[in-house]
């Protein structure tokens, strides 16, 4: 039901969003249309993150006759692998917000609580983004919400998911995988196991894949090392006004609740804060580092949305609460 609730929210805004087609903002999709095309003279960094561009294609393969006639006559570019990737990706961000609404339940909250804490990110803008567009997203955030609830809730099988699904969704679950090895419940001979067998599997494929298509195996690695110069750069610019403006657009009214506890209790922070576990400082930090490492850092900040959408929730029960004492 919440999964079906999920796409229900996210499939308007998505579909007005591929309709547009405006791709200016997200250089990243000619990468995936083109892997989708398997070409993969694309970039270095992202030629590997090919789950979704394949799934895509195989729709596309199965069903794009039928998707080209659908078509809008002004939509510039190919509808049917534009429409291919809409579905994936609407699919998998839908199932990222299941995930964040069963980590909201993990604290005990209400449905009522964890479904408005859900909407925060269904209602995102870029979450409408990731759902539309040739991207792959909607995979690294379904791989970020099944390693907070995996740690959370002690479930073997989600890290396992995390530890094997992670490397081939996107590179930064490096930045990932620590939570995994000094907060998970597993031992941790086993998970550096699973993760050298992990890496093994990840490194197998881009070597392969390089192999393929004639591509220098370390221009990957030399491409991920280049991201390092723009930590100084964005070091000095990630507390100017336009850019905590944009962060805080991830977030927009929604922001109005915990202010407004806040405001009515101030002991709300401190014991909402308490609330949370201790890991998820690390997170911040691991999801602050990738923000500094990327050209777009509100873009990167939206990897926080499992917390925020907790964070939300923890302040729709108090507001709740004290209406119900009215």
């Amino acid at each position: 039901m919440i999964f079906w609730l999920c796409l229900a929210v996210i499939a308007g805004p998505a579909i007005a969003a591929l309709f547009a087609n405006n791709l200016t903002y997200y250089p990243d999709c000619k990468t995936y249309l083109g892997i989708a095309h398997f070409d993969f003279n694309q970039s270095p960094v992202r030629r590997y993150r090919v789950i979704i561009p394949f799934a895509a294609a195989a729709l596309n393969y199965i069903s794009g006759g039928l998707f080209a006639r659908l078509s809008p006559s002004y939509f510039d570019g190919d509808f049917s692998m534009s429409f291919s990737f809409f579905i994936i990706n609407s699919l998998l961000t839908a199932w990222a917000g299941q995930l964040i609404y069963r980590y909201c339940k993990s604290f005990g909250l209400d449905k009522f609580s964890s479904i408005s804490g859900t909407l925060v990110f269904l209602t995102c803008r870029y979450t409408a983004a990731t759902a539309a567009y040739p991207l792959v997203d909607s995979l690294f955030m379904v791989v970020v919400a099944i390693t907070l609830l995996g740690i959370k809730l002690k479930n073997t099988n989600l890290i396992l998911t995390a530890i094997f699904l992670g490397p081939f969704a996107k590179e930064s679950f490096i930045f990932i995988a620590p939570l995994i090895l000094f907060f998970s419940h597993l031992p941790k001979l086993k998970l550096l196991l699973f993760f050298a067998l992990s890496g093994i599997l990840v490194f197998s494929f881009r070597y392969g894949l390089d192999a393929l298509t004639f591509k220098p195996f370390t221009g990957s690695i030399r491409a991920d090392l280049a991201h390092l110069y723009l930590l100084k750069h964005n070091a000095r610019k990630l507390f100017s006004f336009y850019t905590l403006f944009k962060i805080a657009m991830n977030i927009g009214l929604w922001g109005l609740a915990p202010l407004i506890c806040w405001v009515r209790r101030p002991a709300w922070i401190k014991e909402s804060v308490s609330s949370l576990d201790k890991y998820l400082a690390w997170f911040v930090l691991s999801v602050l580092f990738q923000m500094l490492l990327s050209g777009s850092m509100e873009r990167m900040f939206y990897l926080a949305m499992p917390l925020i959408c907790v964070i939300f929730a923890f302040s729709v029960a108090e507001l709740k609460s004290k209406i119900q004492q009215v």
